[in-house]
């Protein structure tokens, strides 16, 4: 049995590690399968800032996979319920897209043009624009406006291959300004960790953290000092993991080929 087995709570990513887009990997979906029903308990991290709870739901049932609302711990809602908490219901604008856009309704905020925010919260946008961007430059110059990034992915792992994350965003912005986000709410930062530990209702050392990302996902299971697994059938491969370990500073904990080695080793 594979020493991580004896953990009570998977923290999964889930692009690169259970699927790539709309396809499923298949060997992961069945290690899923499995971990729930040795009865571990099982929440979905994600970074993607395309997509609201409900749009994940429904990719995971074309996956084949039956799991609830309270298992997704999104850095869209993430990112929205941290604006309420520390803003109240607020004027936003986004360069997100409509599954982010959704989550931030949901929270009580108004999506608004970047004239009339009090806000401004990046999220990647697969048909980001001049004009948006140029709406987002404006507002990062106003030290007033309070400025938010779902995440801070340089690279997202996509059904044919690697895309631009919310770091494109995020750079180019740094790029113009010199000004980063005030704060960042996705992995690997506390603030969608430690959300994610009282949701499970364990503690770090109950739990392992699993991603495809080194700088991401291995980064922020140790920011809360759980073990972590490395899965190299995302942005990280066989064929780069050398590279992204020197890139990043750290290794992880475990690394397998996909997450079905749990059961295979």
């Amino acid at each position: 049995m594979h020493p991580l087995l004896r953990k009570e709570g998977f923290i999964l990513d889930v692009d690169g590690v259970i699927g790539r887009g709309r396809k499923p990997i298949p060997p992961a979906v069945d290690a899923v399968k499995k971990l729930i029903e040795m009865g571990k308990i099982v929440v979905f991290v994600s970074n993607n800032s395309t997509r609201s709870r409900r749009i994940y739901l429904q990719r995971f049932k074309e996956y084949g996979l039956d799991v609830d609302e309270s298992q997704m711990i999104l850095a869209t809602y993430v990112t929205a319920e941290y604006i309420k908490e520390k803003h109240g219901k607020s004027k936003i604008f986004t360069t997100g897209e409509d599954g982010l856009k959704e989550e931030l309704v949901l929270a009580g905020h108004k999506v608004v043009d970047y004239d009339e925010a009090e806000v401004l919260v990046v999220g990647s946008n697969r048909g980001i624009n001049f004009e948006i961007m140029t709406k987002a430059l404006r507002m990062c110059l106003d030290k007033a406006k309070y400025y938010y990034a779902t995440n801070p992915d340089k690279i997202f792992p996509s059904e044919d291959g690697p895309i631009p994350g919310t770091g494109m965003i995020v750079g180019s912005l740094y790029w113009m300004t010199g000004r980063l986000p005030d704060r960042v709410c996705g992995k690997p930062e506390r603030v969608i960790m430690d959300l994610t530990l009282k949701k499970v209702g364990l503690s770090a050392e109950d739990v392992v953290v699993v991603g495809d990302q080194i700088d991401i996902d291995v980064k922020a299971g140790r920011v809360i000092g759980a073990k972590t697994l490395l899965v190299l059938s995302g942005v990280t491969t066989e064929q780069n993991l050398e590279e992204m370990v020197r890139k990043a500073g750290i290794k992880p904990d475990y690394i397998l080929r996909d997450l079905s080695g749990l059961f295979n080793a």
